[in-house]
């Protein structure tokens, strides 16, 4: 049962990563619509959060947890099934993303993809705006924004008010046609 469980987990993570473009820096987050990973992390420093994530892509239902941290320029997510084994751990500082992929992630699994998806939800929108091109970014109001091509939305993210690490947030991915649903905590220090 717990290898059918670990199956289905990469085969979604694995399908929420397409839309990878030969530059990994550069994802798409819809046909013609495109998100640029910065040189450095935009969350800021001293986040300590762990996460459980409930992800679908098209009719596929799945669960993982992540334990993310930043400290000066540097942000490290380590993604795991829930109580069970780690799916990687990604590393992003100094101008370039490293992953660590255990033996049960699948080999197209994106480090970068993932990082486009938070990016959508943590992100300062100054951000955004400028790492999107091909579309329009537009936050409705500090727990809403949405990304939108020729007036059609093709992203809609809502996230806590106040500190977005604490707290539910999801993101809605209509051109790809999928979703996450996350349960956010910071961690004590």
């Amino acid at each position: 049962m717990r290898r059918v469980v670990v199956a289905t987990i990469l085969m979604l993570l694995t399908a929420c990563s397409n839309g990878h473009l030969n530059n990994e820096n550069i994802q798409m987050l819809a046909p013609g619509v495109a998100l640029t990973l910065p040189e450095t992390q935009p969350f800021g420093e001293n986040v300590d959060a762990v996460q459980l994530v409930q992800a679908r892509y098209r009719d596929r239902h799945q669960a993982f947890q992540s334990m993310i941290e930043t400290g000066g320029q540097r942000f490290t997510v380590l993604m795991t099934v829930p109580s069970g084994p780690r799916i990687m751990r990604v590393d992003w500082g100094a101008g370039s993303v490293t992953a660590r992929k255990e033996t049960i992630a699948p080999a197209n699994l994106s480090p970068e993809r993932m990082l486009a998806d938070l990016m959508l939800i943590y992100a300062p929108s100054d951000v955004l705006r400028t790492a999107i091109s091909g579309g329009t970014f537009v936050v409705m109001d500090e727990s809403m924004r949405k990304v939108l091509r020729d007036g059609r939305e093709i992203v809609a993210v809502t996230r806590p008010g106040g500190d977005s690490w604490e707290g539910h947030a999801t993101l809605v991915n209509f051109a790809y046609d999928y979703a996450l649903d996350i349960q956010s905590h910071r961690i004590a220090p």
